[in-house]
């Protein structure tokens, strides 16, 4: 078979049909692994389902492990990749904020590694291609690495799209026609991969002499000081620090040399980490050492702080539950607002079914129609939501809280967020 550019397939793996347990580290190897967390037996977050699927839908452990060897936080039961990209609903586009969140990053991106026009930029995990089309300049090569069928969408869009998960295959294969990587990047997508090996493995591959790998993703001290606990799903494999990733990095002739911490990002607050080549005249940055430090003093390399943790999102579960009974006893109409992926551990992980929550808005129109993972509530549209307005409303997508406040016409026509993370309150 032959490759054509703009339609670049690599040859897929078998599909996987069971779930895994791992038994060592994605990072070091070590089988020396405390579970710290519980939340139950459930479906995987982006299974969205109609209601003649119910009957068949699959729940497998969600539980989150520490490495005593290297820190890193990750699950050891693996869904089959195929089983969450092959039929996937999350498409990035339909929120106007992560749009803008994106376009700010690829504007960026251009700027201060001062992407020139011919030059490849490339984005693993591109979904319908939200992050590609922030790069306004004129001239500049993207290309999308996307195994689900929103790469469809994305190619439809204008995009050169590799269909696959990434790894050296895929690297060559991009490279063979498109050339090297002036920039790489991984948003909400570095953390999900099980064999992190193989993927980074490819990065030396795709990326120039002076090439820059950025990943984005949930930041672990965030998730663990915030409560975080609905960024926990089987998609997400990893929870991110600096700690183990710089060691893990290195291993494959990658430098880690800048990083930031931002207050927003697809599900929640996020870590950015800047990777170059180990032999890169880029000057690793203080930030990489303070980041370090802070983790240290913080206790990245005890099990105490994580064994807090489990006993706050007890005490989360029970305050949100308590608002929720309070409501219902006064023959308050409760809906839910934003159907992500994070959402329905909440739902699943607090029991909270069709009875309690009558509906979801979402604006994403795959997932209108539908009925949630595990919770079972029906999935409507937010033009929908606003006529039947519910006294209350679960916000699911709780990081949007700001932009709804200032742009939903539920709040403007007198409606209230029942916000659960990370301070359970109702607002306005």
């Amino acid at each position: 078979m032959s490759l054509t550019a703009g339609d670049l397939r690599v040859p897929k793996e078998k599909p996987v049909s069971h779930v895994k347990k791992n038994d060592a580290c994605r990072y070091c190897g070590s089988k020396k692994l405390v579970k710290f967390l519980s939340l139950g037996k459930q479906p995987p977050s982006n299974s969205f389902l109609r209601s003649d699927q119910v009957a068949s839908e699959n729940r497998y452990p969600l539980e989150a492990y520490w490495c005593e060897a290297c820190f890193l936080v990750q699950l050891l039961d693996v869904v089959p990749a195929e089983a969450i990209f092959n039929n996937y609903f999350y498409a990035a586009s339909s929120s106007k904020a992560l749009k803008a969140h994106y376009a700010r990053l690829a504007e960026s991106l251009t700027a201060r590694f001062n992407v020139k026009a011919g030059e490849v930029v490339v984005d693993i995990g591109c979904n319908d291609g939200i992050l590609l089309h922030g790069y306004s300049k004129s001239g500049i090569v993207r290309v999308g690495v996307e195994p689900s069928q929103l790469g469809e969408t994305a190619k439809t869009s204008g995009l050169q799209v590799v269909r696959a998960f990434f790894g050296p295959a895929t690297a060559d294969s991009i490279v063979q026609h498109y050339g090297q990587a002036r920039i790489v990047t991984a948003t909400n997508v570095f953390a999900h991969v099980d064999n992190i090996a193989e993927f980074v493995s490819g990065l030396p591959r795709l990326l120039r002499n002076d090439g820059v790998f950025v990943i984005e993703s949930p930041y672990l001290i965030n998730l663990i000081d915030e409560v975080l606990f609905d960024t926990i799903y089987h998609e997400h494999l990893c929870y991110l620090s600096l700690t183990p990733l710089v060691p893990f990095l290195k291993r494959f002739g990658l430098d880690l040399f800048d990083v930031e911490r931002i207050p927003f990002g697809a599900s929640g607050p996020a870590i950015r980490v800047f990777v170059r080549r180990e032999n890169a005249s880029l000057p690793i940055q203080d930030s990489v050492v303070r980041m370090l430090e802070m983790e240290a003093a913080w206790g990245i390399g005890k099990i105490t702080p994580y064994q807090h943790y489990a006993k706050k999102v007890e005490e989360v579960k029970t305050r949100v539950l308590d608002l929720v009974k309070t409501l219902k006893r006064s023959a308050a109409h409760i809906g839910g607002y934003g159907a992500p992926a994070k959402g329905n551990t909440l739902l699943n992980y607090f029991d909270l079914t069709s009875d309690v929550i009558e509906y979801i808005a979402e604006t994403n129109t795959l997932k209108q129609g539908f009925l949630t993972p595990g919770a079972h509530i029906p999935i409507i549209s937010e033009e929908e939501f606003v006529k039947r307005m519910p006294d209350y409303a679960l916000l699911l997508s709780w990081n949007y809280l700001d932009f709804f406040l200032e742009n939903s016409d539920y709040i403007r026509r007198g409606g209230r967020f029942l916000v659960p993370l990370p301070t359970p309150q109702i607002v306005p």
